[in-house]
């Protein structure tokens, strides 16, 4: 399925500039791990959607376009969704892969703070600075994404406001990979949040309305993206396989 920016923008509420920079006019990257084998920049799945869902919350919270959309921005984040390509595919190790996201940060950091405590994060130490999710292993799996925030000039209490919206934003479509690989992640001893609070019918009805109190938060900055995400928990409780938990 083909995203257009006429969709991003009438049913998910993506700024119309951000909308037709992403589907219209930006190519996907070369030799890039996380576009391999994709012949468009945003496709189906929301692993490429949350790329202009993420600009689009970044810039409802006040970033100007200009910065968003700077080729040396844009370019720097594809450059490290590389990194997380390599790793998903298992051809680099956690170690390597935040050894590479140090290599290409190098002198381009702009908010030291949130890096320094991204790598913290991610090295199982404790942050100085900001909150993260780590009440729910399950729904801290995206973080990585934040990263393509620290080349940009913005202040501590910027990123405190902003984070409990990304998360809004992020643990809604963590769950609904979790709703959808259930039975996969159990089989492969995957992280899940359903396995996590109990892997029963009150394990599903939690999580469901865990994503559903995001959604709300959500939809106080982007009511369209909200009501967009929502649908899809609904065909998630139609899957056999969660109706077989709920029966």
């Amino acid at each position: 399925m083909v995203i257009t920016a006429q969709k991003l923008e009438s049913e998910m509420g993506i700024n119309s500039e951000i909308a037709r920079y992403f589907a219209n006019e930006r190519k996907v990257p070369a030799n890039n791990a996380y576009w391999k084998d994709k012949r468009i920049y945003i496709s189906r799945g929301f692993g490429f959607q949350a790329i202009p869902f993420l600009f689009d919350l970044v810039h409802k919270c006040g970033v100007p376009l200009d910065v968003l959309l700077h080729d040396d921005h844009v370019t720097l984040m594809e450059q490290g969704f590389h990194e997380v390509g390599r790793f998903e595919k298992n051809e680099i190790g956690f170690d390597e892969f935040l050894t590479s996201c140090k290599m290409l940060l190098k002198d381009r950091v702009k908010q030291p703070h949130l890096a320094a405590d991204l790598f913290a994060l991610f090295s199982g130490k404790a942050t100085s600075f900001f909150t993260f999710e780590t009440e729910h292993k399950a729904l801290a799996r995206s973080d990585s994404f934040l990263f393509t925030l620290v080349d940009l000039e913005l202040t501590d209490e910027w990123v405190n406001n902003f984070l409990p919206l990304w998360y809004a934003l992020a643990r809604p479509i963590l769950l609904l990979d979790d709703f959808k690989d259930l039975e996969e992640d159990r089989r492969n001893g995957e992280e899940n949040m359903i396995i996590e609070l109990g892997d029963n019918a009150e394990a599903v009805k939690k999580a469901y309305d865990f994503g559903m109190e995001d959604l709300k938060r959500l939809s106080v900055i982007n009511p369209k993206l909200a009501k967009y995400i929502e649908s899809f928990f609904l065909k998630s409780l139609s899957e056999e396989h969660i109706r077989s938990m709920l029966a």
